[in-house]
């Protein structure tokens, strides 16, 4: 049913205002559906009781509808504050049967035979006598989003039950409990007596010492005893996916030993924190073969280290390693970890056998390198991150001439290394055949920038995801236009936030046209537009179109670390585009960071 308007049903509006202005009824939402018919009401309590004790003010509505409104007999009020979801009002004048009868009804609506059949006694979802009925596929959907604590009921249900949420895809975030740190009695109770513990699939060796970190709650996940060879017995035998080893003493555990339990897992993540006592040697490289136990403190050592490399050459289930090594100041000068003793062939053999290789701040000789570039990079990896592993240009060439004639990276992650001794052609030939690439305060020239970005405006490249740090120099004399052209032919994108003014606006004007791109940032890490320093001089109607062509998009209108450099016509105008054409499908806000959960 389609009504049909007078075009002076302003005086609604107007009679509307009256009622919120002159009787002080507080009405959220009061408008008429042409295509339902429904006349919606929307107001809080208090107001309903007014309309309900005084019918003046509804008979002034009824009667700019009975004027204005063609077949005004086919009109019903819907009053949202009491039907609940799902349900249609009960229209029967006088009806108490599933839920009360209309507070409001239109004076037609009360004289008229409805054939609207009344909901009492109906069910709309009929109960489901035999849940074990359910399909596995749905079970295991419903599964998903429960957390281990509640997972574990699941099991003593039914057998239907246990045997889809025994399946190790839904334990893959199961953890020691917290219990188990904070004593070896319970540690070994719940490994010794409970069956549960053969789901353990991720194990997190964390000690008390250890940085803030977003994602770990050092007030509960943190080893409050001391681990000893007893304790990674009995956690050999588990079938762990994965290993996690922060900042924790483990000088009483045997090199071979942990080297077994890391190589009995799929991936291995090793953070090594330096808290500058003592202070670093002059060359700023930690010697962690030293015997002195103040510069062993915090640290896993070199030894266990080579242990865990020497044995993922025979049998080892390991196909990620991340050995990162992390300053609790990161604004200081980095210091590298000196890896430099350990044999070259236990690199390359044991990066040879991986998947994942992500290696920060470590420091190599020139023969571990080249060694490594021979005969530890294969066919197998998929994932390349080199954060502070210094090389020349001598080992840079010998890296991209390996990536190009023997890897298949999907994802490559390279920091402070220098390029510029590179052909231009041959670098850009080597980045585009890469689907995810991040670089960051690489030493590299202007023209060699404008052949990367060159060969993705050619469609010569099978790049989607492209973040670019510390690079500004270098960018900026960059082609504008070529570079925008490109970045728009990719899905994400991430640059610093002081991106200069012409490559900014360039970037939004052809985004605003037509793009490919989805987000501004990298995948799981958006960057927030209104962060980009000269996003102020880009015009408010180009930026409006240009994140509405995207899918998601994050605005956090200033930080705890950074400002909001949108002007106000820009939110306007980008929100009033909301409602006319929009691509985006999430608008993401990152708040401030829970500091309490931090002591330090």
């Amino acid at each position: 049913m389609t009504a049909n308007f007078s075009p002076r049903l302003e005086e609604w509006q107007d009679q509307t205002q009256k009622l919120v202005e002159q009787d002080g009824i507080r009405i959220l939402c009061l408008y008429l559906d042409q295509n339902s018919g429904k006349v919606n009401l929307l107001a809080d309590s208090e107001s309903q009781k007014i309309l309900g004790q005084s019918r003046a003010p509804m008979k002034d509505l009824e009667s700019i509808l009975e004027s204005k409104v063609d077949d005004k007999e086919k009109l019903s009020l819907y009053n949202h504050n009491q039907v609940r979801e799902g349900e249609e009002p009960c229209n029967k004048s006088g009806h108490n049967c599933h839920h009360p009868a209309p507070m409001f009804q239109l004076a037609w609506e009360r004289n008229l035979l409805t054939s609207i059949s009344c909901f009492a006694g109906k069910k709309w979802f009929p109960d489901v006598k035999d849940y074990d009925k359910l399909p596995a596929e749905i079970l295991r959907i419903i599964f998903g989003f429960l957390k281990p604590d509640d997972l574990k009921h699941v099991l003593l249900v039914s057998k239907k039950w246990k045997s889809v949420a025994d399946e190790a895809v839904l334990w893959a975030s199961f953890d020691l409990p917290q219990k188990c740190r904070e004593n070896s009695e319970h540690f070994y109770r719940f490994l010794d007596l409970f069956s549960l513990s053969s789901k353990l699939q991720h194990l997190t060796l964390t000690g008390s010492e250890g940085p803030p970190d977003e994602n770990l709650d050092v007030n509960v996940d943190y080893f409050k005893f001391e681990i000893k060879d007893e304790h990674i017995n009995h956690l050999v035998n588990l079938e762990l996916v994965s290993i996690e080893i922060k900042s924790i003493d483990l000088s009483k555990v045997s090199d071979g030993l942990l080297a077994k339990l890391v190589n009995s897992c799929q991936q291995c993540d090793v953070i090594e924190y330096h808290e500058d006592y003592p202070p670093p040697p002059n060359n700023n490289f930690l010697d962690l073969s030293s015997d002195d136990d103040d510069v062993k403190k915090l640290f896993l050592g070199v030894k266990k280290i080579t242990a865990i490399l020497r044995e993922s050459q025979e049998g080892s289930k390991l196909k990620s390693l991340r050995l990162r090594y992390l300053r609790k100041n990161d604004m200081r000068e980095s210091v590298k970890l000196d890896l430099s003793s350990i044999p070259s062939d236990i690199l390359a053999t044991a990066f040879s056998q991986l998947e994942v290789i992500d290696l920060e701040n470590l420091q190599f000789t020139s023969e571990q390198l080249s060694s490594v570039f021979d005969d530890g990079l294969g066919r197998s990896l998929r994932r390349l991150r080199l954060h502070g592993v210094e090389m020349d240009f001598i080992q840079a060439r010998h890296l991209m001439k390996t990536l190009d004639s023997r890897c298949q990276l999907e994802k490559l992650d390279l920091s402070e290394v220098d390029v510029r001794q590179i052909p231009s052609m041959f670098l850009a030939g080597v980045v585009n055949k890469i689907e995810w690439v991040v670089l960051k305060d690489l030493k590299i020239k202007s023209d060699q920038i404008d052949e990367i970005f060159l060969s993705i405006t050619r469609g010569d490249s099978a790049m989607k995801h492209l973040g670019m740090f510390g690079m500004n120099d270098s960018l900026s004399d960059v082609d504008e236009e070529v570079f925008a052209t490109a970045v728009n032919m990719l899905e994400s994108v991430a640059f610093d936030e002081n991106l200069s003014k012409d490559l900014t606006e360039q970037m939004f004007n052809v985004m605003s046209i037509q793009t490919n791109l989805k987000i501004i940032g990298m995948p799981g890490k958006q960057i927030p537009v209104d962060a980009f320093e000269n996003i102020q001089e880009v015009d408010e109607k180009v930026l409006a179109e240009a994140l509405n062509n995207l899918r998601s998009v994050r605005i956090d209108l200033g930080n705890f670390d950074r400002d909001c450099f949108f002007n106000m016509p820009q939110l306007i105008t980008f929100f009033k585009q909301l409602s006319s054409r929009s691509e985006l499908k999430r608008i993401v806000r990152e708040d401030w960071p829970d500091w309490s959960r931090f002591p330090y």
